[in-house]
């Protein structure tokens, strides 16, 4: 079966772990050489409020367990911490720290970037139709 036969789903899937290696790429570029692809598990899914650790492992798809391993590993590094839930005693709460926040925020402009070349790469109108068909494959389950 040659490239262009694969499945769509599967094409979404390879063209999503490209643009994690071209960010990851990026954040080492820049002196960011302590995260890894399998934190960005946990990364992406952190509200900047923070979230429960249930609820991030839930986000995530991921199990309670292996999310508390990521987070241990990251507030490790200095880029989350975990406190106690003041609503519920027995719950975690994991939020950023400020070079957590930091990282975040460089983040976001080296992402603006990749999707900057991604319109580059596609021309504007292709760029924009590909942003509203990923959109309605999400249909009703795209969150805001």
């Amino acid at each position: 079966m040659g490239r262009n036969m694969q499945p769509t789903a599967r094409l979404m899937i390879l063209a999503f772990r490209k643009f994690e290696r071209d960010l990851l790429r990026t954040l080492k570029k820049q002196g960011i050489t302590d995260v890894t692809l399998a934190d960005f598990n946990v990364l992406r899914h952190l509200d900047p409020q923070g979230l429960q650790l249930t609820t991030l492992a839930e986000h995530a798809g991921l199990s309670k367990q292996g999310v508390g391993k990521m987070v241990k590993d990251l507030e490790e590094k200095g880029y989350l911490k975990v406190k106690a839930d003041k609503h519920d005693g027995r719950a975690k709460v994991v939020t950023y720290t400020l070079k957590g926040k930091k990282f975040m925020q460089k983040t976001i402009v080296i992402v603006g970037g990749i999707e900057k070349h991604y319109e580059i790469l596609l021309g504007t109108h292709n760029y924009e139709n590909l942003r509203e068909n990923l959109l309605a494959l999400l249909g009703k389950d795209c969150k805001p």
